[in-house]
């Protein structure tokens, strides 16, 4: 009976790394362009993030890798901190790979939870940038962007637009 459930165990775990395997050979080009990317924008601007690079703010996808680090290494406050849907996105990823490469099947409704979280992302950053920004990374202004470079006062003009808009109590 021992020696069956550990059969079992070890064909499943097969057949996962193979459908795991397959995904890797059928993606690897976009991962090495998402690799070079990273390398070129993070030696040429220091950051990630194109509204970052170009606007200096921060998008509402700004944190989320930090966030997912801190929560899968258990620092919860600092993963709210970063961005507090970095959790949400860890659940969507999990169910993404039980149901494919668990169970090989196809994840329903993953595509509709994604553009939820999305909606989502856009309201918590809406709220965020009202209530924090410039606040402490990575709800913050980052100077040294390509507009604050191209546009002269452009740091005072951000700023400037986004203390009229608090003083209006939107």
């Amino acid at each position: 009976m021992k020696r069956k459930r550990l059969e079992m165990i070890g064909r499943f775990f097969r057949e996962a790394g193979k459908r795991a395997a397959k995904d890797v050979r059928a993606y690897w080009g976009f991962a090495v362009v998402f690799i070079l990317y990273d390398l070129a924008a993070n030696l040429l601007f220091g950051a990630f993030c194109p509204s970052v690079i170009v606007a200096g703010l921060p998008c509402p996808g700004c944190g989320m890798t930090r966030a997912v680090l801190a929560f899968l290494t258990g620092r919860f406050e600092t993963g709210m901190q970063m961005n507090p849907l970095g959790m949400v996105w860890i659940l969507w990823a999990l169910y993404f790979a039980v149901m494919r490469y668990g169970f090989g099947k196809k994840a329903k409704g993953l595509m509709t939870a994604g553009g939820v979280i999305v909606v989502m992302m856009i309201g918590v950053y809406a709220f965020r940038m009202y209530m924090e920004f410039p606040g402490k990374p990575p709800i913050c202004y980052t100077p040294g962007n390509v507009l604050e470079r191209m546009v002269p006062g452009y740091e005072n003009l951000v700023m400037g637009v986004w203390e009229r808009i608090r003083g209006l109590g939107l």
